[in-house]
C-alpha cells in the first residue's frame, strides 16, 4: 500500500448490535481492541493521515487499513479525501467518536500516573484553552457538581446481561502488555481483564465470587488475569482473616483509579448504544443517591471541561 492510501471507503455505519449483550458490552467491542484504542487516541491528538498514524504507532499498512475500516464501520471515524492523485484520506472523528472524549481523558489521566514512560518519549499534555493552562483534569459528577469522585463514592447495580460473553469475533485480544509494562489500553483492550476489574470494583474479592460473577470465565483464565493484575500492582492478595490460609484479592489505588474510565465509557454506551438509556451497569453516586454523571473540571480555573475547549498537545519535555 502506498503512503497515505487506503482501500477504506468513507461510509458512515451504525455501531455493531448484539441483542444478547448490554450496551456497555457492545461499547467494549468497539473500543476493546488495543490498536483501535491507539488509533483513536492518536486521532484525538490531531494525527489524522494514514502515513502519520502508521509511523507514530509502528503499525503495518495492512493492520492499520483493517482497523481504520472497522472504526469507520463502527461509526467512530470518517474518511475525508485530501488528494485524488494518488487517492489519500484524512481520518476524522465523527460526532459519535468525538463523544468518547471523556473516555480518552480518563485513559490519558491513568497512564500519566501509572504507566511507565521512557524519558526520551514524547509526552502528551492537556491544555485548557479557556484559561490557557496545561492542566490535570479532576473527575467528578455533573449531577451534583461534586469533584474528586472515586470508586469509593459510588455503588453499582448490574443488569443480568452485562457480563454475557460478548467475545469480539472480529479479532483476537490479548491481556498482556508490551515490555514496558501495563498501560490503560492493555486493560481495556482485553474483555476478561475489563470485566474482572469491573467485578473487583463492585466489591467481589474471593476467587469463587469472581468466577460466579463472570459466568463463563474458566478457572485457568481467571487465575491468569488475577496473576497479571497482581504482577502489575492492580491487586494484592491477603488472608480473608488474620492467619487464615484462604485468601482474597484486594484493589489498590492503581486499580481504583481506573474507575473514571469505566464511568465515562458506561455513560457513552448509555447515550449512544441503548434504546432505553440503560447501559447494563447503573452507577449511583452515593452522596445524594442519584445517577453519576461523569464530568471533568479544570484544576486551574475550576471550569467544567469539554472537548471543544481543550486540546491535547505533545511535548518532548518530561512531565
Amino acid at each position: 500500500m502506498m503512503d497515505g492510501m487506503s482501500t477504506v471507503p468513507p461510509r458512515p455505519a451504525e455501531p455493531p448490535a448484539d441483542p444478547a449483550s448490554s450496551a456497555l458490552g457492545r461499547a467494549l467491542l468497539i473500543v476493546g481492541d488495543r490498536w483501535n484504542l491507539q488509533i483513536m487516541r492518536a486521532v484525538f491528538a490531531g494525527v489524522e493521515r494514514f502515513a502519520q498514524l502508521r509511523d507514530q504507532l509502528g503499525i503495518s499498512d495492512a493492520v492499520l487499513s483493517h482497523r481504520l475500516g472497522r472504526l469507520i464501520d463502527d461509526g467512530i471515524l470518517d474518511a475525508h479525501p485530501y488528494s485524488t492523485a494518488p487517492p489519500r484520506n484524512e481520518y476524522r472523528l465523527t460526532d459519535l467518536g468525538g463523544d468518547l472524549w471523556q473516555v480518552f481523558v480518563a485513559l490519558w489521566s491513568w497512564d500519566r500516573h501509572w504507566a511507565p514512560w521512557a524519558p526520551a518519549q514524547p509526552t502528551t499534555q492537556l491544555r485548557h484553552l479557556t484559561c490557557g493552562h496545561v492542566i490535570t483534569p479532576v473527575f467528578g459528577c455533573g449531577g451534583c457538581q461534586a469533584i474528586g469522585v472515586t470508586a469509593r463514592d459510588v455503588r453499582t447495580e448490574v443488569d443480568a446481561p452485562l457480563l454475557v460473553d460478548v467475545a469480539d469475533r472480529r479479532s483476537r485480544r490479548t491481556a498482556k502488555g508490551d515490555a514496558s509494562g501495563m498501560d490503560s489500553t492493555s486493560v481495556l483492550a482485553d474483555r476478561w481483564s475489563t470485566f474482572l476489574l469491573a467485578a473487583l470494583l463492585e466489591g467481589n474479592r474471593r476467587f469463587g465470587d469472581l468466577q460466579d460473577r463472570l459466568g463463563s470465565i474458566s478457572p485457568v483464565t481467571l487465575t491468569d488475569r488475577l496473576a497479571y493484575f497482581i504482577d502489575n500492582g492492580m491487586l494484592v492478595r491477603a488472608p480473608i482473616v488474620d492467619g487464615a490460609r484462604r485468601q482474597e484479592y484486594r484493589t489498590t489505588p492503581k486499580s481504583l483509579d481506573f474507575f473514571p474510565v469505566f464511568a465515562a465509557l458506561n455513560a457513552w454506551a448509555a447515550r449512544h448504544l441503548s434504546e432505553n438509556g440503560r447501559s447494563g451497569l447503573t452507577i449511583v453516586h452515593s452522596a445524594g443517591e442519584h445517577l453519576l454523571e461523569p464530568q471533568y473540571t479544570c484544576n486551574a480555573c475550576n471550569a467544567v471541561l469539554c472537548r471543544a475547549d481543550t486540546d491535547f498537545v505533545t511535548s518532548t519535555a518530561g512531565r
